[in-house]
């Protein structure tokens, strides 16, 4: 098992429900647990596949998170018009 790593993600920055949809995507990676603070959303990443390593796949899961918010924030622009 691999050590933890953890990934902040800002709320004026990125949505809950990409956060949600990736730790999905990527539970069978990993334990993830979120923490929800007044700011920011903090993602911990516990034993995770040693094929890929916590730091590693805390990043790709940074990515991912990263990409579902712009698609998020694009349909709802998208919607509003």
């Amino acid at each position: 098992m691999s050590a933890a790593a953890t990934r902040v993600f800002h709320k004026k920055l990125y949505k809950l429900a990409a956060i949600q949809e990736a730790m999905e995507a990527y539970a069978d990676f990993a334990t993830l647990s979120l923490e929800r603070g007044d700011e920011a959303w903090t993602v911990a990443f516990e034993g995770a596949d040693e094929e890929f390593g916590a730091e590693t796949l805390a990043s790709e899961f940074a990515n991912y998170v990263l990409a579902e918010t712009i698609q998020r924030v694009r349909q709802g622009a998208q919607g509003s018009e």
